[in-house]
């Protein structure tokens, strides 16, 4: 016969992307890393109590499961429910209800930490590690209440988690997110891989988990300094400044970049000197990496897509030809860009800028305020 089950506690999701109805799937983890804190604290407590013991007893977790057992509206308000504790468990007297004590002791001191900073000497430090990895998935956001209007209520957010890393003097942190770079290496009989990341070029070691992740990786794979930007969904270990350590492992992977940009770009690292009837500079793969980046800030903008050249000079150039105006972008070896916009009615409306690559802001407004005065 099944035993019945009870509350255990009472969350509530606020924030990001628990505004809609539902709870995203890829939150679900979190549940299981709860249910692994409140383990390793009961673990801490009882050992505690029982300081002739080594360890907690065989089957100290038997009678211990987390259930979600509904999804209320109101934010997000998941429904966990515990075993109620049978007559022939494991323990009785101080001890029965240790996993409900557990659970308290987590929320008194996410209180502390959030009111005072500090995580009180009652919590069991060899629980720390997991109390880091618990809420990973909360994005900067977003909040988890516990307990809401209770005398153990409690908040966690991702600004408590990095506290709690701080006072843990934890030196790298497990977060899930999202890195932009390119896969560099791949060593499948490892099931590891090498990723350059972002504009700084750092490359991190990787690993993932999944066979299937294995030829997505392989697809967007180069050795070159040109290889596909690529977005990779992560668990990762972020040091203390907040610096990628290590990639985990991969929960997804995809194009960052349209196919048909990239081929272009390939097709400009690809001409030598000469190339224009003996003219012409080869494109390095500095001015190429600042057009791929341009091209980035221009797709999250919503900057419709521009014919893309190169230039005699060693330089890229990007064009909007409308009907009656013209709208060029030039990324210059210096790192400098010069931006111009003219009307092919009105001599007089003509815009031009020049700035450093890097500006992005700057850039994508010319543009932007550009194709849209020229095309009235």
């Amino acid at each position: 016969m099944t035993n019945p089950s009870v509350p255990f506690g009472r969350w509530r999701l606020r924030g990001g992307r628990y505004e809609k109805a539902g709870l995203p799937v890829e939150a679900l983890p979190e549940f299981a890393r709860y249910e692994r804190l409140v383990i390793d604290v009961a673990k801490g407590l009882y050992k505690r109590r029982h300081r002739e013991r080594v360890r907690a007893p065989r089957g100290f977790t038997d009678n211990f499961e987390l259930r979600l057992t509904d999804i209320q509206p109101g934010s997000v308000i998941p429904v966990l429910e515990a075993p109620a504790t049978p007559e022939d468990a494991l323990f009785n007297g101080v001890d029965s209800s240790i996993f409900e004590e557990a659970r308290i002791l987590i929320q008194d001191t996410l209180r502390s930490i959030h009111q005072q900073g500090k995580i009180p000497p009652s919590f069991p430090p060899q629980a720390l590690k997991e109390f880091s990895r618990f809420g990973r998935s909360l994005q900067d956001d977003e909040t988890l209440e516990f307990d809401p209007g209770t005398n153990h209520s409690a908040i966690y957010t991702q600004s408590i988690r990095r506290t709690i890393q701080e006072i843990a003097d934890l030196d790298r942190f497990e977060v899930e997110t999202i890195l932009i770079g390119q896969v560099v290496s791949i060593m499948a009989d490892r099931s590891a891989f090498e990723f350059r990341v972002g504009r700084e070029g750092k490359t991190v070691s990787g690993h993932f988990s999944s066979d299937e992740i294995v030829r997505e990786l392989k697809a967007y794979l180069d050795s070159s300094s040109m290889a596909p930007t690529v977005s990779i969904s992560c668990v990762a270990l972020q040091s203390g400044d907040r610096q990628i350590v290590e990639i985990q492992d991969v929960l997804g992977i995809e194009p960052v970049l349209p196919e048909e940009w990239n081929s272009r770009l390939r097709e400009i690292e690809g001409l030598p000197d000469g190339w224009l009837d003996g003219d012409g500079m080869s494109i390095s793969r500095r001015v190429l990496r600042q057009a791929e980046s341009l091209l980035l800030d221009f797709l999250d903008s919503g900057i419709e897509k521009p014919r893309i050249y190169p230039m005699p000079s060693g330089g890229v150039q990007f064009e909007w030809l409308l009907e009656l105006a013209e709208v060029s972008a030039e990324i210059l070896p210096s790192g400098q860009v010069s931006l111009f916009a003219f009307s092919k009615l009105d001599e007089e409306r003509e815009f031009e800028l020049e700035t450093s690559w890097s500006e992005t802001s700057n850039i994508n407004n010319f543009i932007r305020r550009s194709l849209d005065e020229l095309a009235e």
